[in-house]
């Protein structure tokens, strides 16, 4: 899980600890990578490594999969309002930590599951409710652009057969 530090990893890993599994498979081990040090839960019926890590880093992403994970949760991210103000920041973590990771796991050979979070900004605004699943993407913001170039470098990835993608748009995250 990458961002396992953040909100949406922390409450990611505690479902995974309470069901134990992941479709239907039992989970034997987490590795939680984010630019602070992620917590281990307590009590998980599997092994937990921390990782503190950059994924814009040069490497960083080929040794995070040296494992070769089944499958991999893609949440690290800069936030909208941080990727607006510190535009270089935005796009090192929102695009070059994508393609660090992408790269990688075409490197390891062994096609895993990553889910990729995205976010609603893909779209831009205003847009109907609900939005449909055609709907164009017109971002107004960099994040909302960064996030687009993610996804579509995730589906172009999965369709050369280097991943099997999956790519989740989620609404606006107030912490």
């Amino acid at each position: 899980i990458t961002g396992g530090g953040g909100m949406i990893g922390r409450k990611l890993v505690e479902r995974l600890v309470h069901e134990g599994s992941l479709n239907g498979r039992a989970i034997d081990q987490v590795t939680l990578q984010d630019v602070v040090e992620p917590t281990a839960p307590a009590g998980a019926p599997f092994s937990v490594e921390t990782r503190t890590s950059d994924l814009s880093d040069a490497g960083e992403a080929d040794r995070l999969l040296e494992g070769k994970p089944d499958v991999i949760f893609h949440l690290a991210a800069v936030v909208s309002g941080e990727a607006e103000t510190d535009f270089d920041k935005g796009y090192r973590v929102n695009l070059t930590g994508v393609i660090n990771l992408l790269e990688a796991a075409r490197r390891a050979g062994n096609t895993p599951r990553i889910v990729f979070t995205s976010s609603i900004a893909a779209y831009g605004a205003p847009f109907p409710e609900p939005i449909p699943d055609d709907y164009i993407l017109q971002p107004l913001t960099s994040y909302g652009t960064q996030k687009v170039c993610g996804e579509l470098l995730l589906a172009d990835y999965t369709r050369k057969g280097f991943v099997d993608g999956v790519g989740v748009r989620l609404p606006s995250i107030c912490i």
